[in-house]
């Protein structure tokens, strides 16, 4: 028998949570397994409650509500890893939905692999059925890897979302095992991953376990992607910079690589502007991703998360 706690982190989103919830309930194919479901309310006012206790009423696993009043994305993370239970913890965002063999997918690849920590794709779709387009590939991650094969290799291009992790081997540690200095900004999670590899960890790709992220209307345009770009280019160079001891090199390397970005890419929205949007937005993109590797010092990052719009 194995043990599988499904953690997922909510703030003020009671539909989206619904969905994500279900689909962790109609998991398939777990004979050998037990899980337990744990949703992590982050707001101020316990609002997701009443929706978990009614959906938790008459299910065949557990599903547990645990209140996380302190806004942040780590706080809440945190809470998750400390109440589960089971030997795998699998995270879950509130904006996504799994399908009905991602559990035993993770579970299967975990096993055969022997790695601690496994990774699946996600696709992205837009609420109210909208179209999504170009922007699909801003909340999706794909890669071209066989199921099982080792992804160690890919850890900063990973994250919690979609993931399952072998709970004493990579989530032990005084105070949880997310850096509470990134509530707002995000990038915890990467941070994690960067010590568990640094600590000799094997990452897998459970290329089978899709969940699909619903994209709301508010994110479904080019300024909320660039403001994201941004952050995610900061939090390349800030995983050195919290290191022990500070890697000043690696930080040293990514800053050029941020200037050569903003001008080569700077260059090119300028230049396909008048004929092309699409292209030039996507190379607008990419300058924000360089800027955001220059600009990478605490007074630089806007919020996305605790006290700022939920990523």
């Amino acid at each position: 028998m194995g043990s599988v706690s499904i953690v997922i982190p909510t703030l003020n989103r009671p539909k989206a949570l619904q969905r994500a919830v279900t689909s962790a309930l109609a998991q398939s194919d777990l004979a050998d397994l037990e899980v337990e479901i744990l949703v992590i309310d982050n707001s101020s006012d316990g609002n997701a409650r009443g929706l978990v206790e009614a959906m938790a009423a008459g299910c065949n696993r557990p599903v547990r509500y645990i209140s996380m009043p302190v806004p942040g994305v780590a706080n809440a993370r945190n809470a998750g890893v400390t109440a589960a239970q089971g030997r795998w913890v699998a995270f879950l965002d509130d904006d996504e939905e799994a399908s009905g063999i991602w559990l035993s997918r993770h579970v299967e690849i975990a096993r055969r692999s022997g790695a601690q920590a496994v990774f699946g794709p996600v696709s992205a779709k837009a609420e109210g059925d909208r179209e999504i387009g170009p922007l699909a590939p801003y909340f999706s991650r794909h890669f071209d890897r066989m199921d099982g094969e080792d992804v160690t290799d890919l850890a900063p291009y990973l994250g919690t979302n979609n993931s399952m992790f072998d709970r004493a081997s990579c989530l032990q540690g005084e105070g949880g095992p997310f850096d509470t200095s990134l509530n707002e900004t995000g990038g915890e999670d990467t941070l994690l991953l960067k010590r568990l590899v640094d600590e000799g960890k094997r990452f897998a790709w459970s290329a089978e376990a899709n969940v699909t992220e619903w994209v709301p209307e508010r994110r479904l345009n080019w300024a909320y992607v660039r403001k994201r770009k941004f952050l995610s280019g900061q939090i390349r160079v800030l995983t050195h910079h919290k290191a022990q001891p500070v890697e000043w090199s690696r930080i040293a390397f990514w800053m050029c690589a941020g200037m050569a970005q903003i001008v080569l890419h700077g260059i090119a929205a300028i230049a396909t502007a008048p004929f092309d949007r699409i292209r030039s937005e996507k190379a607008r993109v990419k300058v924000r991703g360089g800027l955001g590797k220059v600009f990478w010092m605490r007074h630089f990052r806007p919020a996305l998360y605790g006290s700022g719009l939920v990523s």
